[in-house]
């Protein structure tokens, strides 16, 4: 039986996820918890349910619809509220079909390799034209390493580009065997400091700093480092000091800078969670500059985005 994904979203005609015109295919589950995280629908390794409080309009269709009593009203605004416990474990999801305003969904499904290489087919052409391809982003792709291994592995003969996008948290020994077809790597790289990584990322880096190390051994041509430059984690010359030296260390030759915004703030509560990032933080346009320049003194190429 073919390999099935689980994916919480795919972008067609995409041009922020690797060279010339991709499809980014999300991938759901991943074993870090960033603070800051714009995609948490991605995080967890289960289709979830998310009540967008922008577009209910609180008609409680969804109590009456809902077999299981996992649907209450909050006495404090009058919105639903969701025993999600319950309601990850639901087969009938008729809660969605009951909405007016379409407030609910279930984030992430089950994709088979069949449905992916048809969905990629007819764009082809506008990926050779522009020298893009597919790009497995996340959540962590790695954690489904062998549904990619497959797709790769099917559409040989298509002559795609392949990149991935990685928190850098997996296991070596399932990655190592398909590096190679990987035209490119985007690799997380939020700060040195074990301690500091483990308070807002809900774990320890010393497996990341190990896979980047491994792999850059083997393909550090192929390498970006991506830096989200956070507010009071690591925004400091220190801290930015310790990756770069890190990365002129192991053959890194290029780093990109990623200012933290507050963009996925609303999908937390829509999902039952508490965004605990201060919304008012940012990184100014100079202080970015200058990390740039910083790394630049390493002889790394770095970049803004």
């Amino acid at each position: 039986m073919p390999t099935k994904a689980l994916i919480f979203d795919i972008q067609d005609l995409s041009v922020q996820d690797g060279p010339g015109i991709r499809t980014t295919v999300f991938m759901k589950g991943c074993p870090l918890k960033c603070k800051w995280c714009s995609n948490p629908e991605g995080q967890k390794p289960y289709p979830e349910l998310m009540h967008i409080h922008s577009l209910c309009k609180k008609s409680q269709n969804c109590i009456k619809a809902c077999p299981y009593n996992a649907v209450s009203i909050s006495d404090s605004d009058g919105f639903p509220n969701f025993n999600r416990n319950i309601c990850k474990d639901c087969q009938t999801r008729e809660c969605v079909d009951s909405c007016p305003t379409r407030a609910i969904k279930f984030v992430g499904r089950y994709l088979s390799l069949e449905e992916l290489i048809k969905k990629v087919k007819p764009n082809i052409s506008f990926y050779k034209n522009s020298g893009g391809g597919v790009t497995f982003s996340g959540g962590e792709p790695f954690l489904q390493t062998e549904f990619i291994k497959e797709f790769i592995n099917e559409t040989l003969s298509f002559g795609l580009s392949v990149g991935i996008e990685t928190c850098g948290m997996f296991d070596w020994s399932e990655v190592r065997n398909i590096a190679g077809e990987f035209d490119f790597f985007y690799f997380d790289l939020k700060c040195m400091d074990n301690d500091i990584h483990k308070s807002v990322t809900g774990s320890t880096n010393e497996k990341i700093l190990t896979n980047l190390k491994n792999l850059a051994e083997l393909y550090s041509e192929k390498i970006t480092v991506s830096i989200p430059v956070i507010p009071d984690v690591n925004e400091s010359d220190f801290q930015v000091k310790s990756i770069a030296e890190f990365c002129k260390q192991i053959g890194i030759k290029k780093i990109r800078l990623l200012p933290y915004h507050s963009l996925g703030e609303s999908k937390y509560s829509d999902l039952g969670r508490e965004y605990t990032m201060n919304k008012d933080l940012a990184v100014s346009t100079n202080r970015l500059n200058e990390y740039k320049s910083l790394i630049e003194s390493y002889g790394i190429k770095c970049w803004v985005e």
